[in-house]
């Protein structure tokens, strides 16, 4: 079946070397295969409709999925709500823009963001700061975006 990467990452070629794929590919997958890269890809050219069902749970702290998602931070986001150090841990495991190059940039847009929510919004620093990690789905990190 054909998939799109949704989300870009790295992965090991039968003969060692390890190649990025960008958002947008299209790769021929066995079912088996894809179930694998979790939501960092989806079916393309099927509608959403006629898509696996999505399913995401965690067992013993560790993220599993079935299916394909568009949305894969949110989902992480929503089924660790109530445990920070934990939906850290997994955003920064699964979702690529939470560590490396991709990092630094969402760093310098919640250091921006934050900075207009204060001086525009009239907001304290540390409630423009929170809000602003709420914005770029940071919350989880508000304490080493702080330090």
């Amino acid at each position: 079946m054909k998939y799109s990467v949704v989300e870009s990452f790295a992965i090991r070629t039968p003969q060692g070397h390890i190649v990025t794929l960008p958002t947008g590919r299209v790769l021929n997958l066995t079912e088996e295969q894809a179930e694998a890269l979790g939501g960092k890809i989806r079916l393309t050219d099927i509608p959403a409709d006629r898509r696996p069902e999505f399913k995401i749970w965690l067992e013993n702290d560790q993220l599993r999925t079935r299916g394909v998602c568009d949305d894969l931070a949110g989902e992480i986001i929503a089924l660790t709500a109530d445990d920070l150090p934990l939906q850290a841990k997994l955003l920064r495991l699964h979702v690529g823009r939470y560590s490396g190059p991709d990092w630094k940039a969402l760093v310098e847009d919640w250091n921006e963001r934050s900075a207009i929510m204060e001086f525009d919004g009239n907001m304290t620093r540390q409630e423009a700061e929170y809000q602003a990690a709420i914005l770029l789905r940071l919350l989880a990190f508000l304490d080493e975006l702080r330090g």
